[in-house]
């Protein structure tokens, strides 16, 4: 334990002029953390871990539209959770910052990829992790060509995706970077083997046949829906993690969350039925914690206009947030259960 740190956070809100509503915060930052520039420097004087980046591009969607507005969902809903994680018993404070908003020039995809592009790399030489939020799930082909570019040629990636669809088109229409081609780019990477992409849930007839055929050409090794069900989704979701940690030396994390059942989460823009339900993803998010770390996370395609009392946006937060809390107490970052509240 820090004996600098204060922990008046860690408890309810007191009457008084200590009476704060958590739901009504002032600035509006992931978790109520602090808002740090996009800069190297202050980013690696923050002491922070991780780095929420708002990445609000609707511009390769093939779906309905709306990701855009994600991020500020995503904020929204992280500002109803405390800090305290009591199945951890660990402590959230001070882990993140708040970098804002890529700037998106709509009329140009191109500049667009390219800022997303420069910001994830100035996160990394920070030494944090950054948590992008889209956006449509084109947004993971740059981000995650900063995280290759980031360790070089000589260290081996990883890749993991949570979503419906495999994403695998060469081309769609036309196009080569839109979000129905974002994991065919991505397995372009010169240091990323077929044999560390893991995939979960892909399921229904919105995945081609040249998507399966693509990913059997590129040795990327899926784990279907029908797969989590009669292998137990615990079973199947643990060996695409080792697909993906084992042996390499940076893992990109990304959830589309349509991976879900549609009745859990509708505010994405491609609902699919017969997904994973809530208390699954919770105890994947368990899994993943429990290796320690990751370099990059992306949350994609929420579409908040669609969603139903926040729900998907929560879901989202909630994971993510359950992931840093098994990752913290993955590296011992317990708090000391005698605490108690501070005196009047």
């Amino acid at each position: 334990m820090n004996p600098a740190k204060a922990y008046a956070h860690l408890f309810s809100p007191r009457g008084g002029d200590e009476a704060d509503n958590y739901r009504a915060p002032g600035q509006i930052t992931f978790l109520r953390s602090e808002h740090v520039a996009l800069d190297a420097g202050k980013l690696r004087d923050s002491g922070a871990r991780y780095a929420f980046l708002g990445v609000p591009f609707d511009e390769g969607n093939v779906g309905k539209p709306g990701s855009e507005e994600g991020p500020r969902e995503f904020r929204l809903s992280s500002q109803e959770y405390f800090p305290y994680w009591f199945e951890f018993k660990v402590d959230l404070e001070g882990s993140s910052v708040d970098c804002g908003d890529v700037q998106m020039p709509k009329v140009n995809p191109e500049l667009s990829r390219q800022r997303i592009y420069n910001a994830v790399r100035e996160i990394l030489a920070a030494g944090l992790t950054p948590i992008i939020c889209g956006g449509d799930r084109s947004i993971s082909i740059p981000a995650a060509r900063a995280l290759s570019d980031h360790i070089g040629a000589e260290a081996k990636m990883g890749y993991l995706h949570f979503g419906a669809h495999l994403d695998l088109a060469d081309t769609w229409a036309g196009e080569r970077n839109v979000s129905t081609c974002a994991l065919a780019r991505i397995t372009e990477l010169p240091n990323l083997a077929g044999a560390n992409v893991g995939h979960v849930g892909a399921r229904n007839s919105l995945n081609p046949k040249d998507w399966i055929d693509l990913a059997r050409d590129r040795g990327v090794r899926f784990h279907p829906m029908f797969e989590l069900l009669e292998r137990g989704v615990d079973t199947a979701a643990a060996e695409a993690i080792a697909q993906v940690w084992d042996g390499t030396d940076a893992q990109y994390l990304s959830f589309n969350f349509n991976v879900m059942d549609a009745s859990m989460a509708p505010g994405v823009t491609a609902t699919e039925p017969g997904g994973i339900e809530s208390r699954e993803m919770m105890r994947i998010a368990n899994l993943l914690g429990s290796r320690g770390g990751v370099s990059v996370i992306d949350i994609s395609e929420l579409c908040p206009i669609y969603d139903v009392s926040g729900t998907t946006s929560r879901l989202a937060v909630c994971v993510v947030l359950r992931l840093m809390a098994a990752i913290a107490k993955a590296r011992g970052e317990l708090v000391d259960q005698s605490l108690r509240r501070p005196a009047s």
